[in-house]
């Protein structure tokens, strides 16, 4: 349902963090996130001195506040005594956007953000990154800390549910983990996580049991989606559990569920009395491997951004190995808009399309992918048939969607071992299937 954002506005004296505080710990308490999304304070907001702010409301119609909203208590609250004007007709962004400022901390009332004075806009894309070889040199006691870590990010994950980009880089700040991009990525590798096509909001996935192949006379099954140290406890009561760092411990453990019989264990989970819901998806790998669509088709799928003027930026295009720069974007290829040459970071990094003359957003690996195809780079993966173990070369990680069914193979992340990304446990079928479809060649 198509939904129009309106802006409340309101007086108040006192102290503009805690009143956000206050307000945050109110909309979270009566589950308002999705009907009011943000608030903002005006410029120089300052303790014991009148001050305004708005908070923005989600309406099904313009200029009416939804009821879930109205039959709450929240504007009840002693913030909302004065409105800014009589009458307390509602704003559109245009009409504050002066008085607020465009630059003006957003607070996201699903995780709290302490007041902040005005600092200058940092443009933040979750797509856009540099691509690093993979080095973690860390010890056994190192990575069991870190994994930790993660391990309480998936939790927090999961008790919220879903929320903005910019609360998962706080989490991740919270708990001193680098690089939420990569993070992101990760989990979305690993089925924990996905997040909207423009990557501005995440959601935790379902609780799932993906079933992967094993080396013993039992069932095993990894554990994806919500996460939480009840639901491990319910599970430990009718089936074996192993928990294993992922090998950097750059990613929340994997829980290995080993089954003697998969139906006798879902029948009694469902005749328990605990509150989880558990979803029993089989071979993800295989089954994501066989709908996934050749790369070309794959490539239409991706966002396309409109109404970019190449004259008014500076580009540089990926050839192959560098980003180097050129006068205008005429060839289809990967290519990195700037403001100007002296920025400290491009604006997008983006896919253009010569023959429909379009400009595509995706996950930054697979736009490299598809810029190597372009280059006609030969791209290539070796498959060891003792080991079920594919290597593919760092340089030419593949998109997101078709790295995924590899990781799902094992509920691993891929170890990085001699410029190659090492994927465990992947049947030859899925091999074969991917392979075709992003045209690579693969030795065995």
């Amino acid at each position: 349902m198509t939904r129009v954002r309106l802006y409340k506005g309101y007086k108040y004296k006192g102290n503009p963090k805690k009143l956000v505080e206050q307000i945050s710990k109110k909309v979270q308490e009566y589950n308002l996130s999705q009907y009011v999304p943000l608030l903002r304070l005006e410029k120089g907001a300052k303790p014991k001195q009148i001050f305004c702010f708005f908070i923005a409301i989600e309406s099904r119609e313009e200029g009416e506040i939804p009821s879930e909203v109205s039959n709450s208590n929240l504007l009840k609250l002693p913030y909302f005594q004065f409105t800014v004007a009589r009458g307390s007709p509602s704003f559109t962004y245009e009409q504050i956007k002066s008085m607020v400022g465009a630059a003006h901390d957003v607070h996201d009332y699903t995780n709290p953000i302490p007041y902040q004075p005005t600092q200058a806009a940092i443009y933040d894309n979750p797509f856009d990154f540099i691509a690093l070889s993979p080095i973690n040199h860390s010890s056994p006691i190192d990575i069991q800390a870190l994994s930790r870590r993660y391990e309480e990010l998936l939790y927090w994950l999961s008790a919220l549910g879903s929320g903005t980009w910019e609360s998962f880089k706080k989490a991740c700040d919270v708990l001193n983990l680098k690089e939420p991009k990569r993070i992101l990525r990760r989990l979305r590798l690993l089925g924990h996580i996905e997040i909207s096509l423009d990557g501005s909001r995440w959601s935790i996935a379902p609780t799932t049991l993906v079933k992967v192949g094993s080396k013993s006379d039992f069932q095993e099954f990894v554990l994806c989606g919500q996460r939480s140290i009840n639901l491990l406890r319910t599970l430990e009561q009718y089936a074996k559990l192993e928990f294993s760092n992922q090998a950097t411990g750059e990613a929340p453990p994997c829980v290995c569920l080993q089954l003697n019989n998969a139906d006798i264990f879902f029948d009694l989970l469902k005749q328990s009395s605990n509150e989880y819901s558990l979803t029993n998806v089989g071979e993800a790998s295989k089954q994501l491997a066989s709908i996934l669509p050749a790369v070309e088709t794959w490539k239409q799928s991706l966002r396309s951004l409109q109404g970019i003027v190449p004259s008014l930026y500076e580009w540089k295009r990926f050839d192959g190995k560098n980003f180097v720069s050129c006068v205008s974007p005429t060839e289809t290829g990967m290519y990195q808009m700037w403001k100007t040459q002296m920025s400290d970071r491009p604006l997008y990094t983006l896919f253009y399309d010569k023959e429909s003359d379009s400009w595509l957003q995706g996950d930054w690996y697979g736009l490299r992918f598809l810029a190597l195809q372009y280059n006609s780079q030969e791209r290539i993966a070796c498959y060891d048939m003792t080991t079920k173990r594919l290597a593919v070369s760092v340089l030419q990680r593949w998109p997101e969607i078709y790295e995924r069914a590899l990781v799902l193979a094992s509920g691993k992340i891929p170890i990085f071992h001699n410029s190659q990304l090492l994927y465990e446990n992947v049947q030859l079928e899925v091999v074969h299937q991917i392979s075709n479809k992003l045209n690579v060649k693969v030795i065995s």
